[in-house]
């Protein structure tokens, strides 16, 4: 069992994507986040990875909610904290470990290049506003391509 945080950042009605570059997904644009380390407070553990992969001092906000996300494929399963955070508005990223990107609601869910599971997030916990649990099942089609249930 992995923990795993993930952060929604929003800046002026858009969201920050970053693309990814290692583990799962790689080369799509998804929400910011990593594992949980030993002794460490969801809040703290969220910030600590906004620091690391965006390279700016955030805001922890709130849980939005939390999901459990089996990936069957890889017999893997993650408990998934998914927080809101915020920056101050002059503050500018200049040393990210990734590329990032900020997208608009639109564009997040029209774009194929976004991971699917992080649509589902957003639309769940941060738009829908749902303060609960999410069940996550992923499945592999014979293409290589993840789909979730």
């Amino acid at each position: 069992m992995i923990n795993v945080v993930i952060g929604i950042v929003e800046n002026e009605e858009k969201i920050l994507l970053i693309k990814r570059e290692r583990d799962d997904f790689i080369g799509l644009w998804g929400l910011p986040g990593g594992k949980v380390e030993e002794c460490e407070h969801i809040d703290e553990a969220v910030k600590r990875e906004m620091f690391e992969e965006i390279g700016l001092k955030m805001e922890f906000k709130k849980v939005l909610g939390f999901s459990t996300e089996i990936i069957h494929d890889k017999n893997s399963t993650s408990f998934i904290y998914v927080c809101l955070l915020s920056i101050n508005n002059n503050d500018v990223i200049t040393n990210s470990e990734f590329e990032y990107k900020w997208f608009t609601k639109d564009e997040i869910f029209n774009s194929k290049e976004v991971i699917e599971s992080d649509k589902i997030f957003i639309e769940h916990f941060y738009i829908n506003n749902k303060l609960d649990y999410l069940k996550m099942d992923c499945y592999k089609y014979g293409n290589g391509e993840y789909y979730w249930k």
